[in-house]
Formats: structure tokens, sequence, C-alpha cells
């Protein structure tokens, strides 16, 4: 059985620096090939970057959308390479809001982070708070990559003040490599 890590962050480009950690933690992943799919909200920048360079090194990539098929990934993300997922998991039709596509999205984040055994958070604003919020909420081992400003920056200070017993494992670290590591070894001790 492989391990489920997500990758959740801004969804655009967060300038160079970032950029270049999110491509560490994929290469970091890409470390752990035979143990972990890579998970994500199927969007552009930070997630994407991350699972792009995973991919290269043959990590599996499962992308969760907000789209109701491939032509509105399409839409969606014109720029990014979809061939780097293996699977792509649509919003039904049945779940409607054809019209609303941000209530896609945070359905989208439920689902994603439902299927995560842990994940890694880089910058990020609303969603991945949400995104956060989430798997925390559900028991999960979050690893923040501090250093990379958005919600990243504000998540230490939240997470002391709100921690509840019976939450996920909450991890903070600069080092991509590091973080990447310590999630898994995390997520390995509670298998």
């Amino acid at each position: 059985m492989k391990y489920k890590v997500g990758v959740f962050g801004s969804a655009v480009d967060e300038g160079d620096e970032v950029m270049a950690k999110a491509r560490q933690v994929g290469e970091a992943l890409g470390k752990f090939k035979e143990k972990i799919i890579v998970v994500t909200g199927a969007c552009s920048g930070v997630p994407y970057e991350a699972a792009r360079e995973a991919a290269k090194a043959g990590v599996t990539v499962w992308g969760y959308s907000p789209e109701f098929d491939v032509s509105g990934q399409k839409r969606f993300t014109p720029e990014d390479d979809l061939s780097i997922y293996q699977r792509i998991v649509f919003v039904p039709r049945q779940f409607g809001f054809e019209d609303r596509p941000m209530v896609r999205k945070k359905y989208r984040n439920v689902i994603s982070t439902a299927d995560c055994d842990g994940a890694i958070f880089i910058a990020g604003r609303w969603g991945t708070l949400h995104e956060f919020s989430s798997l925390v909420d559900y028991g999960g081992v979050c690893g923040v990559l501090t250093g990379t400003g958005g919600i990243a920056k504000e998540l230490p200070q939240l997470d002391a003040k709100v921690k509840k017993a019976g939450s996920g494992k909450v991890i903070f670290d600069v080092d991509p490599a590091k973080l990447v590591k310590g999630v898994i070894d995390e997520i390995s001790t509670k298998a």
C-alpha cells in the first residue's frame, strides 16, 4: 500500500524562490517513489511545480480537479501538462454548481484532503488554509514549508492557538527535503 501525500499551496507563480522550493519538495518526494502517491488539486502554480518534479522522478501523481471533465480541466489549467497525472478525479456532475467554480474548488479541497495520509503546504491563501484545516481536522500529518510566505507564514501561530486533542500532527520546517522526510516518517508511524 502506498501513502498518499498531498501538495497544497498557491495556485499561482509565487516568484522564483518559492517556486524553486516547490520543485525541491517534488525532488524530495521523488526519493520515496516506491512508497507514495502525490495528490494535488490539479491546479497550476506551487502544487503543479512540485508534482511535475515528482512525476519526473517516477512518482504516481493524482489530481483532484474542480472541473467536470478533461475539457474543463484544459480551460482551468491551459499551460499545464496534464500527462503528469496518472489519474484525474473530477467533480461529479450531480454535485451541481456549474456556474459556481469556487464552490467546486471547495468540494475538490475536501475530497482531495480526505484522500491524503499527509500533505506538504507551501505559501498559499484561503484555499490552502481550507485544505490545511480539513486535513488537520481529519487527523492527517501536515508539513508546512516555512519561509514561503502566504498562509504558511501564519500557520505556526494559528496552530498554536487552535490546536485540539485528536487533531493531526503538524510539522514545520524551512528545509524541503527534511520536511518531506519528516512527513513521510510520521505517516509511516501512524500506519
